[in-house]
């Protein structure tokens, strides 16, 4: 008798376990946000943020979601010139930022946005380049993460 009360309050404790780590393995509701994110880019994030560094030649962070209506705030942090760019039709912007200044951009509608510095990297997102994600609407596909070039979607040339 008490092996079977044993017996039924280890599968009971193992049963409940057992749930513990299914519920673990369920995903979140972030927009594409966190990393590995099975797009095959390496688990790159997307960061609820709407201020964004320009350092060693990469914006930091490369994928931004903000609400609609956001003001985006890009820094320069490096002791040379860089410019914020955009990279996509759904948007017009074209600034340079010398070292320690800065430029802003308010989003009004929701879709992805794409930027990239002219100096640094290309308007098909190699090299500097950025991904802004506003309102509703999910980055797909995210630029990946690294300091090493290209190859890990960052850097410069």
């Amino acid at each position: 008798m008490i092996s079977m009360i044993r017996r039924r309050a280890f599968l009971g404790a193992a049963a409940t376990g057992g749930l513990a780590l299914v519920a673990g393995c369920t995903g979140g509701s972030n927009p594409g946000g966190g990393s590995g994110n099975g797009n095959g880019n390496g688990g790159a994030a997307i960061e609820e943020t709407s201020s964004v560094s320009m350092t060693g030649s990469q914006f930091d962070p490369r994928n931004i979601h903000v609400d609609t209506g956001a003001t985006v705030t890009w820094t320069n942090d490096d002791g040379f010139d860089h410019t914020v760019t955009s990279a996509s039709d759904n948007w017009d912007k074209d600034s340079s930022v010398a070292g320690g200044e800065e430029t802003t951009h308010t989003f009004e509608e929701s879709g992805v946005y794409d930027v990239y510095c002219t100096i640094h990297g290309g308007s098909d997102l190699s090299g500097m380049s950025m991904k802004v994600g506003v309102g509703d609407t999910a980055i797909e596909s995210p630029l990946g993460g690294g300091s090493s070039g290209d190859d890990d979607g960052g850097g410069m040339y």
